[in-house]
């Protein structure tokens, strides 16, 4: 791990750092000095900070703060962001109809900031999750790409704050929609819950219109296709934590999944768009 004083230094003075629990990608290298956060920087640090930073000017508090990026560019460092993030195994609390409500909420918060920032299309924005008609659709915003369960940060039962903008890049609101649905609702499946109702729910948080209900269930499967490319990438470079995730699923899971989607487009639908 590529280490800097400048990024490494504790303002706490010496407490001992706390390594934080997460996703794939990063997992061991997040660490928690105080009330600051160091982590592996992307290559675009310099662009999503900025644009972390015009977020808050928009009134947005429910981002981190970007404080720096070390010397050699390997580290950067963001303000810690109180609250509760879920990690697996997942409790029970973050399948409530009011928490899937909630992340509706605060994504559409994120984009209604993001809609009053410029930004270049053509700028370095990472092209892993984007949306396919983020260079030419209208209305398109800088979108997070990665609501997953571990990027969204809870108080009082509801989400507040959004982590983790190493994937974020122009896209249609519509597809970060889906891309969060994904986890949340969740189109994969999870035992006991309706994803018809859930999915419903999650549009209704959001404040989603008619219209993209009525394209959402297919950019679900357009969402799940980009997910399925970006993990098989990885494993075909050797990358050991998205191999071990994928020998536990495997190319028949994706399978099943993506022609449920595609089998289920129709009710998805019916209950998206019944008053």
């Amino acid at each position: 791990m590529d280490r800097d004083p400048e990024v490494d230094r504790d303002p706490e003075g010496g407490r001992e750092p706390e390594v934080l629990s997460g996703g794939l990608a990063n997992a061991g290298a997040v660490v928690r000095h105080g009330d600051t956060v160091e982590r592996p920087a992307p290559p675009h640090a310099a662009l999503l900070h900025a644009h972390l930073r015009a977020l808050r000017e928009q009134g947005l508090d429910g981002v981190p703060v970007p404080l720096g990026v070390s010397v050699s560019g390997q580290r950067e460092r963001l303000s810690y962001v109180p609250g509760e993030v879920a990690v697996s195994p997942y409790p029970d609390r973050v399948w409530a109809d009011h928490a899937l409500r909630s992340v509706g909420a605060l994504l559409r918060r994120m984009h209604d900031a993001a809609a009053g920032v410029p930004f270049d299309r053509t700028a370095g924005w990472p092209a892993d999750l984007a949306d396919p008609e983020g260079a030419t659709a209208p209305g398109v915003v800088i979108c997070h790409n990665d609501a997953c369960l571990e990027n969204v940060v809870f108080r009082g039962g509801r989400a507040a704050a959004l982590i983790d903008f190493d994937l974020a890049a122009p896209g249609r609101p519509v597809w970060d929609v889906a891309m969060a649905a994904r986890y949340w609702v969740p189109m994969r499946g999870r035992a006991g819950l309706d994803p018809a109702l859930r999915l419903r729910v999650l549009a209704d948080g959001y404040g989603l219109g008619r219209a993209d209900r009525a394209v959402l269930p297919r950019v679900i499967e357009q969402a799940t296709a980009a997910c399925r490319v970006f993990v098989e990438r990885r494993v075909a470079r050797g990358d050991a934590a998205y191999t071990a995730a994928y020998e536990r699923s495997g190319r028949a899971a994706w399978d099943r999944h993506q022609s449920w989607l595609a089998d289920h487009r129709p009710a998805l639908t019916a209950a998206l768009l019944a008053d």
